[in-house]
């Protein structure tokens, strides 16, 4: 059963190896460690992970419910998550080939990766502060069984 406080943890730690990975990426050398690389793509899977996870256990209940106010509040996040998905998939293809980092214009790089962590961390401020509170009306503090 899916809950509530899975769905944290999983931003959580999105939210934690993005607050590393600016660190890192900073230094043009670090960019180019394997470590630097396992980390992005840890970050890489657990936004994949966590947004096909809401596709899968939590849009699929709401998409048809009955309250327009919930509909239309999933389907714009869900919506979102198709796009998100598009673009990081974009940024992906241009600076990560075979499971490695390929940076060779760092600032950017820097600049782009600046911009996909805000985007996927202004979507978990909005999960928290508008999609959380209607499922939960919704739905309870488990989300799917």
């Amino acid at each position: 059963m899916l809950s509530f406080t899975q769905l944290n943890e999983q931003n959580n730690k999105i939210k934690e190896l993005s607050s590393v990975l600016n660190y890192l990426i900073e230094n043009k050398e670090m960019c180019n460690k394997d470590t630097t690389c396992d980390l992005f793509l840890e970050f890489a899977e657990k936004v994949t992970d966590h947004l096909y996870l809401e596709e899968k256990e939590v849009y699929r209940h709401l998409l048809n419910h009955d309250d327009l106010k919930v509909r239309k509040t999933v389907n714009d996040f869900f919506s979102g998550s198709i796009e998100i998905k598009r673009v990081f998939n974009e940024y992906l293809g241009q600076w990560c080939k075979n499971k490695k980092l390929r940076v060779i214009q760092h600032d950017k790089f820097v600049k782009d990766t600046h911009e996909m962590f805000s985007l996927v961390l202004n979507r978990i401020d909005a999960e928290t502060n508008i999609l959380y509170p209607v499922i939960k009306d919704v739905l309870g503090d488990k989300i799917a069984a």
